[in-house]
């Protein structure tokens, strides 16, 4: 809904170097829809490094410096227009891989920010996304059937997530105006 990956990198790669790891951009992307914990974990695995902090730690570190700048982060025009046509209409929730804490704070900023009955977030689910909790509690707190549900995605992870939990999904990539990592500066 929002164009936060650049801010989500911007805020991944500082808290990152702080600690000495570099993250690079082509890498972060290839994994848009982990949760911070699971992109991290995910870049010591692979990189055979360690951090001196634990992975909670620097994950909260991370929301903090995305935090100063949630204000900044815009809408996608094209996924805006879909819930401002589908708002009362039908129930709608958030299911994302964020922090409730961050996933809360960048609604503030957003014109769409009532339009949702239900918020899921990492925080509230055992596993995270690719798994289907997220979608499948999000459901549940609509008082849906999954496969009553239509996400709209803009991760491979979320993506198959939507598939995972029996639900229909749009990956909204090809229909938005500008490319995901371009509408936002820090």
């Amino acid at each position: 809904m929002v164009n936060s990956q650049a801010a989500n990198y911007e805020a991944m790669a500082t808290a990152l170097s702080e600690h000495g790891l570099d993250l690079a951009q082509e890498w972060f992307e290839a994994r848009t829809g982990l949760s911070s914990a699971d992109l991290v974990q995910a870049l010591l695995t692979e990189s055979g490094r360690e951090l001196g902090v634990s992975v909670a730690t620097l994950v909260r570190r991370r929301d903090e410096i995305f935090l100063e700048q949630a204000s900044k982060v815009r809408p996608h025009a094209e996924v805006a227009a879909v819930v401002e046509a589908m708002q009362g209409v039908v129930p709608m929730a958030i299911a994302s891989g964020g922090s409730r804490r961050v996933i809360e704070t960048t609604l503030t900023h957003q014109p769409f920010r009532d339009a949702f009955t239900a918020l899921v977030t990492r925080d509230d689910v055992e596993r995270g996304k690719p798994e289907p909790d997220i979608f499948v509690a999000a459901a549940h707190q609509l008082g849906a059937t999954p496969s009553k549900c239509l996400v709209y995605e803009d991760s491979d992870e979320g993506v198959r997530a939507a598939v995972a939990a029996g639900m229909s999904v749009v990956d909204v990539r090809p229909y938005l105006s500008r490319p995901v990592s371009s509408n936002y500066s820090m």
